[in-house]
């Protein structure tokens, strides 16, 4: 029977029992969960895989959450290529995910420069390494905005990834779209802000980075990091310039059905 417990050890904070033939009792594990351990939760199945030379337990647990349905704020999150994350919390930017994109351009380095050499088993090795580094900042940046929206009681906006497959063109901005890990961070968010109570919404964000969100009229990304509107000589970054789009079109449509967006916010259903 499976059997976690935490303690004081000073090699790590939670242990495992894991059931080993011919031995009374089975083998007691330290164990690095990417998150802390709700013991009010009910473990169910677990499965212990190795991947190189590490080895790793997935355990499915089980719990009852009530999702709230009014919050004092929203937090609007824009998925992009610069920084995978930019989130807007009380008018004000912050900027995650910055290194994934360093991770991604050292591992694509090393893997030419193997690739020139034949090592096809060493970029088996360096793939398996990557994927481990870049997961972990994908649960360290997930964690970060869900603690942030419990903290401020808000809602959480997510911009909806059709909206970038749909406005992708070119082939620089496929790969870009498909190396990307947009699906597993929207993923590890939707869960996590679920285990806390939080309603996640996605919301169309197809044209968000090319209008201006001060005066609603088409501008244009000089670069990655750069928004420029011919209008009303607005200039932004182009990140914050997207994130405030997807919040003024949340804020539209929620005003058109009838919900107050100058109180708590009542949600009626996801929009679309």
């Amino acid at each position: 029977m499976l059997k976690i417990k935490e303690t004081n050890h000073k090699l790590t904070k939670y242990w495992i029992r894991v059931p080993i033939a011919k031995r009374k009792g089975g083998l007691w594990l330290p164990i690095k969960p990417h998150q802390p351990i709700d013991f009010n939760c009910e473990f169910c199945e677990s499965k212990i895989l190795k991947k190189g030379d590490d080895f790793f337990i997935y355990i499915v647990v089980k719990k009852e959450v009530e999702i709230k349905q009014k919050y004092s704020s929203i937090l609007t999150i824009d998925l992009g290529e610069k920084v995978i994350a930019t989130v807007l919390l009380d008018g004000k930017p912050i900027f995650y995910g910055k290194e994934i994109r360093g991770i991604r351009r050292h591992y694509a380095w090393l893997r030419k420069r193997l690739g020139e050499k034949k090592l096809l088993k060493e970029i088996k090795r360096i793939g398996d390494k990557e994927k481990r580094a870049v997961n972990q900042k994908l649960h360290e940046i997930s964690k970060g905005i869900v603690s942030l929206a419990y903290q401020h009681d808000s809602l959480i906006l997510l911009g909806d990834l059709k909206g970038i497959r749909k406005s992708s063109k070119g082939k620089r901005m496929n790969r870009i779209v498909s190396n990307m890990p947009y699906y597993k961070l929207v993923k590890y968010i939707e869960y996590k802000a679920g285990w806390e109570g939080i309603k996640t919404i996605k919301f169309v964000e197809k044209h968000t980075s090319h209008i201006c969100s001060r005066c609603g009229s088409e501008g244009k990304r000089v670069n990655q990091g750069l928004f420029k509107c011919p209008n009303c000589r607005y200039q932004v970054n182009a990140d914050y310039n997207g994130v405030k789009n997807i919040l003024n079109r949340f804020l539209e449509y929620i005003s058109k059905d009838g919900a107050a967006v100058n109180q708590s916010i009542t949600l009626k259903g996801e929009a679309k």
